[in-house]
């Protein structure tokens, strides 16, 4: 057996020109296992790291034969192969098995060359523990299963692309709806997968721009696989190594033609509901139209044939005290019946409506000012007159009554101002106060008041804009489109 004394001398390995020397000090800064195997299998030098990594003291491992540790050099046929093959210039490298202290057997790589020291051939061994090596592989592997088994089975189309826009993996979705085996996809450029149509084009700079810019981008694509439409949310996301360059783009798509559906379902649903609220509103104008004009047109004037029945009854009754103030009486109350009779009408419907736009705002105006609202000015065109359908009319009318409503109740406002604009697409009415204003974020989500005027205006295909601040008063602006028989 060798003494520890020689572990103190310089490792000569001889290289073809025979001169580089490498210390033993430095062989245990390494992170690797370092024997020196003499021809009989004894080990002349270890370093720090073998010990270590099968558990021993350096005074035991030093006594054992590198066939104890390396299991199949027991066999002389296998130990003079591996001899053999170590002295070759190019050396050995191979993955094994030695057993620790413990008994334990740990998986190994081993780098086996030729080492000569004081005329001595030796056998340099570097051994890597790679035993967490092999863990991150297990683990890696189990990811990558679970990865398949995820893809696999979604329901999701999802494929991956490398740099070269070739496809690397596919799902069975994918290969199901372009017809192909994994290994017919495998290795396809996308531009060969894919349609020349405006779709496949979309496919291709999306995958493209992710490449490019290194940031997940999307997508919605419609797109015909055989029989089959659909929509497709398509999202790719790049995928980097470890030194964060991009080595692979990942697609996935969604199919949602089932949403877009019931989408178009909802929206066409909401659109009859509009026309159903359209034709009761258009229904309750007319309804009231009719009842105005019935209180107004027959009511009224059967209370004016009743008071001229009583003023000639009156005068034909000669001058009796107690007939002519029971007349007086009757004719002052039809009056006032007359009056409230009227006041139902306008209220149901003004006649004003009937006369225009213009006319209606004026009566508008001249009400609000009447009822101790403040002073209101209205602006409208002189060179034009402002043509626009009864139900417009309406709608407008009905817009800017509710405007002064909430003006003399909320706004504390001096000065009130309705200015109208035409063009030959459009009808613009503005409604300006300089009251106290507010947030309009603040609004009470059942403030109906407000939510009818943007309900008549939508029924319209019109916009309604409402602008305040507190302190700087209020804007409403109506936008109602000119129809081409409105415009002329």
């Amino acid at each position: 057996m060798l003494s520890s004394e020689i572990f103190s001398f310089n490792v000569t390995k001889i290289p073809h020109d025979g001169r580089a020397i490498l210390p033993d000090f430095a062989l245990d800064k390494v992170n690797d296992a370092i024997y020196l195997v003499a021809p009989d299998a004894s080990l002349a030098y270890l370093n720090n790291k073998a010990c270590e990594m099968l558990g021993y003291k350096y005074r035991e491992l030093i006594r054992l034969s590198y066939a104890d540790i390396e299991g199949e050099l027991q066999d002389p046929d296998v130990a003079a192969l591996w001899w053999k093959l170590s002295l070759r210039p190019e050396g050995i490298r191979f993955t094994s098995q030695h057993r620790m202290r413990s008994g334990e057997i740990i998986p190994v790589e081993v780098s086996s060359s030729a080492y000569e020291h004081q005329g001595q051939t030796l056998v340099l061994c570097v051994v890597r523990d790679v035993r967490e090596l092999k863990q991150r592989t297990e683990r890696y592997l189990q990811q990558e299963q679970q990865f398949r088994t995820l893809v696999e089975n979604s329901p999701d189309l999802m494929a991956r692309f490398d740099t070269d826009m070739r496809c690397r993996y596919a799902n069975p979705l994918v290969l199901e709806l372009i017809g192909c085996s994994e290994e017919q996809a495998r290795g396809w450029r996308l531009t060969d997968t894919i349609p020349f149509d405006e779709v496949g084009m979309r496919l291709f700079r999306l995958v493209s721009n992710t490449l490019a810019r290194g940031e997940k981008s999307e997508a919605e694509l419609e797109a015909r696989f055989g029989d089959r439409s659909m929509v497709l949310h398509v999202r790719c996301v790049p995928e980097y190594d470890l030194k964060g360059e991009v080595v692979t783009i990942l697609a996935v798509g969604r199919d949602i033609s089932r949403l877009r559906e019931v989408e178009n379902e909802v929206r066409a649903a909401h659109h009859q509901l509009r026309l159903l609220a359209s034709n009761q509103q258009e229904q309750t104008e007319q309804e009231r139209k009719h009842m105005a004009r019935e209180i107004h047109d027959e009511l009224g004037q059967h209370l004016t044939s009743l008071r001229a029945g009583l003023s000639v009854i009156g005068m034909q009754a000669g001058s009796p005290e107690q007939v002519t103030q029971q007349v007086n009486y009757l004719m002052t109350l039809i009056d006032s019946t007359i009056q409230v009779v009227r006041d139902v009408s306008t209220r149901l419907r003004p006649n004003m409506l009937n006369m225009g736009l213009v006319p209606a705002l004026e009566w508008l105006r001249d009400e609000f000012v009447k009822n101790g609202g403040c002073s209101c000015m209205l602006i409208v065109p002189e060179d034009k007159p402002v043509a626009l359908s009864d139900q417009a009319v309406t709608a407008v009318f009905r817009v800017v009554q509710e405007s002064l409503t909430n003006i003399s109740r909320h706004a504390q406002a001096s000065k009130v101002s309705i200015i109208v604009q035409t063009s030959r697409e459009s009808v613009v009415v503005q409604v300006r106060d300089n009251g106290k204003g507010f947030k309009t974020q603040n609004v009470r989500h059942d403030a109906f008041g407000l939510m009818g005027i943007k309900e008549r205006v939508d029924m319209l295909n019109g916009l309604v804009t409402i602008t305040s601040h507190p302190g700087e008063g209020t804007q409403l602006e109506l936008t109602l489109p000119l129809t081409a028989r409105q415009s002329q």
